[in-house]
């Protein structure tokens, strides 16, 4: 009954010291989830009904926390807490906190799909999930409770009570430990208490290329080496690619309307997704996330045949975050071959020239081709809209993708492309 109550250790040393120490966590995520409209749902139910719901609820988060080795803190009416990284401490807790809270939404939205089917209205709920430090034990000497407290904890809440219905709602502090695995989407800044400004992220679920069947619902095998691969790696990848970005962000001339930090975020979620999707799981998918990042910063410097000054600038970085010798070496390669014309050499290679053309194949394609067109005339490098139109037929009829994940994602949309460019040559009337 004890360990029903509180953790493990926390109970063995409430029996042998008679008190439990409060502890410091550093790292902690913590959930919240309630029930949007709770209040009016209470006045329009039996108190018997209502709690014999609000207990099938809770009793399935329970069922899906403890999956993922989360402790349960607390619920407080309709207001559910949980937290990873504590009493055990680990490195995963904001992973495993995200999935269980997709798997909660999940759970939710199909008993609302039911519900509906039954002509019945359903509860939604909103799910807030922050990471940050916390203190956590048991206080007092009745009634003993597990609980934590800090500042982690209110801007958890804050990120629940800020989301809306049927969404996960991450601070930026989470989102910083999940971002190599979970579709997210940036939303703004909140105001929090005595913390200032905090961004907000929706997490829609995990990367398909890291998802059973790509649904973005379960976990693959890969997801998992890809989070070992963070953990475990001696590369600070994460860190080694904010100190780039910082540069870029400052450096980069607003006129770089194509060659701008959006096209380096752009190219580095396409490495990452090709990699993957091309059974590259260890080390290597870092060399080829970290070329990504550097392969156009020559661009802080001069506008062309620029590549060696995003390898100079790997060579005096990288080291600082763990990269060898010989990974920086490879990282070169990786720069250079996207030069045009492009002619990689290795597997990796072809990976990364396709990550840095990826949008030829994909729906934006038009929307970043007038980027790009934009620039070369702000730079004197186009006369006319006309010869950029021939300009891109002759550049995607000679432009080849190399690896099968790229020619079958993005192939026939590019050659659908040619075709579209070609047709309004013949037609449209060119002012200049």
């Amino acid at each position: 009954m004890l360990l029903n109550i509180l953790p493990e250790g926390t109970a063995e040393e409430l029996k042998k010291e008679g008190r439990s120490k409060a502890r410091y966590y550093k790292n902690v995520s913590v959930m919240f989830t309630d029930f949007v409209g709770f209040s009016k749902i209470a006045e329009e139910m039996k108190p018997q009904e209502l709690v014999q719901k609000l207990d099938s609820y809770f009793s399935k988060f329970d069922e899906i926390i403890e999956k993922y080795d989360l402790e349960k803190i607390k619920t407080i009416g309709d207001s559910y807490m949980c937290a990873g990284g504590v009493p055990i401490r680990n490195k995963s807790n904001a992973i495993e906190v995200t999935l269980s809270a997709l798997e909660i939404k999940d759970y939710m939205l199909n008993r609302q799909a039911t519900a509906v089917e039954g002509g019945e209205k359903e509860w939604e709920i909103r799910i807030g999930i922050n990471t940050g430090e916390v203190i956590a034990g048991v206080i007092g000497i009745k009634r003993f409770a597990y609980d934590i407290w800090g500042a982690t904890v209110n801007q958890a809440q804050r990120m629940e009570m800020h989301g809306q219905p049927g969404t996960v709602n991450v601070s930026g502090n989470t989102y910083e430990y999940i971002a190599p695995y979970f579709e997210c989407t940036y939303r703004g800044k909140v105001q929090t208490k005595h913390k200032g400004m905090l961004d907000m992220y929706y997490v829609s679920g995990i990367k398909p290329e890291l998802s059973i069947k790509g649904e973005g619902k379960k976990p693959n095998n890969k997801f998992w080496k890809i989070v070992d691969l963070h953990l475990y790696s001696s590369i600070n990848y994460m860190k080694a690619e904010r100190h780039i970005m910082k540069i870029l962000e400052t450096q980069l001339s607003p006129k770089l309307l194509y060659h701008s930090i959006n096209h380096t975020i752009d190219v580095t979620k396409a490495v990452e997704r090709l990699a993957i999707m091309e059974g590259i799981t260890d080390e290597d998918l870092f060399l080829l996330k970290s070329a990504a990042t550097y392969h156009d910063a020559g661009f802080i410097e001069k506008y062309e045949k620029n590549e060696e000054i995003g390898m100079r600038l790997a060579r005096e970085i990288l080291p600082k975050y763990g990269y060898t010798q010989e990974q920086i070496d490879v990282i070169d390669g990786l720069i250079k071959a996207t030069e045009i014309p492009q002619s990689p050499q290795t597997h990796l290679q072809q990976i990364m020239c396709d990550a840095d053309l990826d949008y030829l194949g994909r729906d934006d394609f038009h929307d970043i081709a007038n980027l790009l067109r934009r620039e070369l005339r702000e730079h004197g490098k186009l006369n006319s809209d006309r010869m950029w139109d021939e300009i891109q037929v002759k550049f995607l009829t000679a432009h080849t993708y190399f690896t099968k994940s790229a020619i079958r994602l993005r192939q026939e949309k590019k050659m659908k492309h040619i075709e579209e460019i070609k047709a309004k040559l013949l037609v449209y009337e060119y002012k200049d």
